[in-house]
């Protein structure tokens, strides 16, 4: 059990439930929940660059350790530097309204919040005639973040502003 669970963890790549993980292996939850601790221990005692988290929404995932992420952050990504910028912005003056947005990146920050909300790294909520943008759950996860709160993402990208990401 413990390998399919893994296998399952590898091959779907974002956080999963018991209750998911469950019915795709069409197991029971508790056989899912004895797996998950066996294998949270035995990644966290090895020497090995992953690790598998409970994250903030109680959620399962197979991830590079933070330790490591900073060997990976010269591998090209598919993510344009003027999304992730638009993206910083966001997670650095949230709650923000999105015209204010738009008026410190530019229009082209309309595609860049869309394609941020459809990611799922962002959520907008209507206000007046704008909307209100700020980050989510699975921002946080994304980041290896282990909380949600808007003052921790806010360190986190202070942080990496000064270290020059």
């Amino acid at each position: 059990m413990k390998e399919k669970v893994e296998a399952v963890l590898f091959v779907f790549g974002e956080p999963l439930s018991i209750k998911k993980i469950a019915s795709i292996l069409n197991v029971r939850r508790s056989e899912v929940e004895e797996a998950l601790n066996i294998l949270s221990n035995e990644y966290s005692e090895k020497e090995t660059a992953i690790e598998i988290i409970n994250t903030v929404e109680d959620e399962y995932v197979m991830q590079l350790k933070p330790q490591y992420s900073e060997l990976i952050k010269y591998v090209p990504r598919k993510t344009p530097k003027s999304l992730l910028k638009t993206l910083s912005l966001i997670a650095l003056k949230q709650p923000i309204k999105q015209i204010d947005v738009v008026k410190i990146r530019g229009n082209h920050a309309y595609l860049h919040i869309k394609k941020l909300e459809e990611q799922g790294l962002i959520e907008k909520k209507p206000k007046e005639r704008t909307y209100i943008l700020r980050t989510t759950k699975k921002f946080a996860e994304y980041y290896g973040l282990k909380t949600d709160s808007i003052e921790e993402i806010k360190k986190f990208i202070k942080e990496k502003i000064d270290e020059g990401l």
